[in-house]
């Protein structure tokens, strides 16, 4: 397992978690959906990774920036 990973997005609508996987795979980055259940409803997570380098990590995540995904962020795995 890797110390990173790229969360893309995080929302209750399913089909938009969908399109930003769709967009992250055609650009040939690895991601999956994670689905979370809480209290309201479930909520969707794509996200990318696990790393275990910051270099890649940083890359990807620019990568995916620069595909208009502005608030892709890293955070520990």
């Amino acid at each position: 397992m890797g110390n990173y990973k790229i969360v893309v997005e995080t929302t209750n609508r399913k089909k938009s978690a969908q399109q930003k996987y769709n967009l992250i795979t055609r650009n040939k980055i690895n991601a999956d959906i994670r689905t979370y259940k809480t209290d309201n409803g479930e909520l969707y997570s794509v996200e990318v990774g696990p790393y275990s380098g910051r270099k890649q990590v940083l890359q990807d995540v620019d990568k995916i920036k620069g595909l208009g995904i502005t608030n892709a962020f890293i955070t520990s795995a």
